[in-house]
């Protein structure tokens, strides 16, 4: 009789999970790199906000781009983010409709707000 085994074969297919960009890690990339957070805030934080390693690995490439001043640097960032569509230039945020307070005044007459 053959043996088989019932054991689940380990799967060694990488996963496509990334720990994504916060509030917090934006203050830890400005300590580290001292970027401003209005230009980590604008190149990062997005719809999804942008993976951790791409972030560092961003902040690294402005900082050797503008030669170590910081203030070039988070230009460059936001120009990054604007011409390739991410953080906070992503197109579902530049596309999304416009804010009104019709549904809540339509939620209001039915007696649901």
């Amino acid at each position: 009789m053959a043996e088989t085994s019932l054991a689940q074969p380990s799967r060694t297919v990488p996963t496509t999970r990334y720990h994504r960009v916060d509030h917090e890690f934006l203050v830890l990339l400005n300590e580290d790199f001292g970027i401003d957070l209005f230009s980590l805030n604008r190149a990062f934080i997005g719809v999804p906000p942008a993976p951790k390693k791409q972030a560092i690995a961003l902040c690294e490439w402005a900082i050797r781009a503008a030669k170590g001043d910081v203030d070039e640097a988070g230009k460059a960032l936001r120009a990054w983010a604007k011409k390739n569509g991410e953080g906070q230039c992503t197109h579902e945020l530049l596309e999304a409709p416009e804010q009104t307070y019709a549904h809540n005044d339509y939620l209001r007459s039915i007696g649901r707000l």
